[in-house]
């Protein structure tokens, strides 16, 4: 610690009261008068606890340890006698004067790093000068070095009383509420510091921070307050102005923060389930080169006896790169009766050239595909420097299974695993089906995220053909075409938008039951490098996977 605190404000003295004629007192000052300040303490002591209510000889003690040297003490009886006056003007002078010695005493302590000397200094000024939110906050600090959590937090608190906006204080409450697991009470404070007016802080730094705890706010259940303070916040980051050059770092993270704010939408969740939109013509093609209708590719699931159904979206290019190895390793390893759709993104009019990169002649894989002109999307996705701006929509790209799901959770009316097409099915699922067997849908959430955009993972979804889940793929639909329709989005606006989902499917679903993977065995929210030994159940390559290092026998033998 290195702070030092210098003045404040001091109270204003009152009219002193009569001397009194003890002659003990008497005797005791006469002692002072001769450099005898030891012994006319023990006058005053014995007077003090004599007449303990009153204030003439606690005065006296005040002034026998005054002329010792003995500051510490002499601030502790200070605020005794303050007590006994009723407050502090009686004793003004002696305040400013003594007040003034225990700050040199402070500062200098804090010079030497006596922190636990100073902390004694700052807590009997603040004790003497509770109103003092410069002696209160030394107080604080000093604690807080300690690490004294108690104490930290009882000065805090005050400091906040006096000081609403005391972003050191609101600081310490937050550290302390979050080591304390305290959600609601981190959140609360870091709002504070988020909204405090600061000339030290950028605009810039603001508008990170109230991304961050609104985004803490969204991963949580909501609640009528919680709500209100998305809106407050909302409002203050919406209306900041980033002032950055164009094209440079500070600008790219402005935009990244603004575009995850403006998909913050709380009308969206609030408002009734929409219903059912019209759906693009898709074309179908079987893995052997045959043209299938909506009606045909039903009845494969039912002669399949299919009792899972896998799906992935992505344009041609990464259906060549991933969907082999995507559809290998679930005619591996699936235990269960199922099909695969691997639907290519714009490739409607491509199908049989799609179908021919993957190589794979099996009547349990089924391609589709929808007419997409990725070249006719006029919105700009963003992603956090030093990406930026996207050169490819791949923000629809995302997208595109969540809009299209539900026609096909509707007609094969079987449970969908839904998944990033870099996925790696390494054992059953049997196991996963009987224990969610009552839930609508289940979720990958990554629990040690409190960011909106990868708080809820969309590399895998399971989703049961029940009402509260085709409600939840309505809401997404929804929420997806509305914001991919903007001239702005995140590229993180598929994953914004199942918290988004989530929270309306809670608020307006039928008892829904919402599963949750286990992401210590099902799924890798952790990103690997290359293939090894692991427990995951389903294996996400995510970008920059080694993919050679898929020829390892283990992966798909």
């Amino acid at each position: 610690m290195t702070a030092t605190f210098h003045h404040w404000g001091w109270p204003t003295k009152a009219a002193e009261p009569e001397p009194q004629g003890d002659p003990m007192l008497r005797l005791g000052r006469e002692l002072m008068a001769e450099g005898r300040p030891d012994r006319a303490l023990t006058i005053f002591e014995h007077m003090h606890a004599q007449r303990p209510l009153d204030p003439e000889p606690l005065s006296d003690v005040v002034a026998a340890l005054a002329a010792g040297g003995r500051t510490l003490e002499v601030l502790h009886r200070l605020a005794d006698l303050q007590s006994l006056h009723g407050g502090p003007a009686p004793v003004a002078d002696q305040i400013r004067e003594h007040g003034t010695a225990a700050i040199a005493k402070f500062n200098a302590a804090i010079s030497a790093q006596k922190i636990e000397e100073a902390a004694q200094y700052a807590e009997a000024l603040a004790r003497l000068m509770p109103t003092a939110s410069g002696v209160v906050a030394a107080a604080l600090s000093c604690n807080q070095a300690l690490g004294r959590t108690d104490e930290a937090q009882r000065y805090a608190r005050a400091l906040v009383a006096l000081e609403p906006g005391n972003v050191a204080a609101h600081t310490a409450l937050c550290d302390l509420a979050k080591a304390a697991g305290d959600a609601e009470g981190e959140i609360r404070h870091r709002m504070a510091i988020a909204l405090a007016e600061r000339a030290d802080v950028v605009p810039l730094i603001r508008l990170r921070d109230i991304h961050d705890v609104a985004s803490m706010i969204l991963c949580r259940p909501l609640t009528p307050d919680s709500e209100a303070q998305l809106g407050a916040l909302l409002k203050a980051g919406l209306a900041l102005d980033i002032p950055a050059p164009e094209g440079s770092e500070w600008a790219a993270w402005a935009k990244h923060y603004g575009v995850l704010l403006q998909a913050i939408d709380l009308d969206a969740i609030a408002a009734a389930t929409p219903a059912a939109g019209p759906e693009p013509e898709l074309a179908f093609l079987s893995s052997k080169g045959r043209a299938m209708d909506w009606k045909a590719v039903q009845a494969r699931a039912r002669k399949l006896g299919a009792q899972a159904v896998f799906f992935a979206a992505a344009d041609a290019h990464y259906v060549e790169l991933y969907a082999r190895w995507y559809v290998l390793s679930l005619l591996k390893f699936c235990d269960v009766p199922f099909m695969v759709v691997v639907h290519v993104i714009g490739g409607a009019a491509s199908l049989k050239a799609a179908a021919k990169t993957v190589g794979i002649q099996d009547d349990r894989l089924v391609f589709c595909g929808d007419s997409f002109d990725a070249s006719a999307v006029a919105t700009k996705a963003y992603d956090a420097p030093p990406k930026g701006q996207a050169e490819k929509p791949i923000a629809h790209f995302q997208c595109v299974r969540f809009q299209r799901l539900g026609e096909l959770l509707t007609r094969l009316e079987r449970p969908v695993f839904v998944s990033d097409i870099d996925l790696l099915l390494q054992r059953g699922v049997a196991d996963l089906l009987d224990r969610h067997a009552a839930a609508d849908l289940v979720l990958n959430e990554n629990e040690l995220s409190w960011n909106a955009g990868s708080r809820i993972t969309a590399n895998l979804l399971l989703l049961k053909p029940t009402g509260n889940a085709q409600a939840f793929l309505r809401f997404l639909r929804a929420y997806l075409d509305d914001k991919l329709g903007r001239p702005e989005v995140t590229r993180w606006i598929d994953q914004v938008a199942l918290v988004h989902a989530r929270h309306h499917l809670v608020r307006h679903g039928l008892d829904p039951q919402i599963g949750y993977f286990d992401t210590a065995t099902d799924i890798n929210n952790v990103m690997y490098p290359s293939f090894q030994a692991h427990p995951f159940r389903f294996l996400s390559l995510y970008h920059g996977f080694d993919t050679s290092s898929l020829e390892d026998p283990r992966v798909l033998g």
